[in-house]
């Protein structure tokens, strides 16, 4: 799987055990041995604000509409379901029919993305914070703009 891809998995598995259909992003091009590490999308607002940009602290990314592949509706990057997927389990996925490649998100999407992960230490460990620092392949600020919720 390729950096930026969006990935479809009509039967997510969450951690405590619901399934449901989600996009997921992938956010690296790992070497060998390394895994791929994903994030889920949504378009459910919930508590989150219909505004662009990087909410860090509140734990997600904002895509508009008419973005990228995201061409319905608002999309929510969510950074509390960061996942880590070998390639062995990334081949056995796709074996089953779980993922499905839908599209591609554009390099500077990724890297916004990537840049707003990294711009809080709750959601990556020190090993993906290695492995995505040297996936930012344009020279964007290592402290990102950050919004609020009011």
């Amino acid at each position: 799987m390729r950096r930026g891809e969006v990935i479809y998995c009509p039967r997510y598995t969450f951690l405590d055990g619901g399934q449901d259909d989600k996009l997921l992003i992938n956010l690296n091009d790992p070497a060998p041995n390394e895994p791929n590490i994903f994030v889920l999308t949504t378009s459910q607002q919930h508590s989150m604000i219909k505004k662009e940009g990087c909410f860090s602290n509140s734990g997600y990314y904002a895509i508009p509409e008419n973005r990228d592949f995201f061409v319905k509706e608002m999309t929510w990057i969510l950074f509390t379901t960061v996942r880590e997927l070998s390639f062995k389990e990334e081949l056995r996925e796709s074996w089953k029919g779980n993922f499905e490649t839908k599209g591609y998100l554009k390099n500077e999407t990724v890297n916004a993305i990537i840049n707003c992960l990294k711009g809080t230490n709750k959601y990556l460990t020190n090993y993906q914070i290695m492995l995505l620092k040297t996936q930012l392949t344009l020279p964007l600020s290592d402290k990102p703009k950050i919004l609020q919720q009011p």
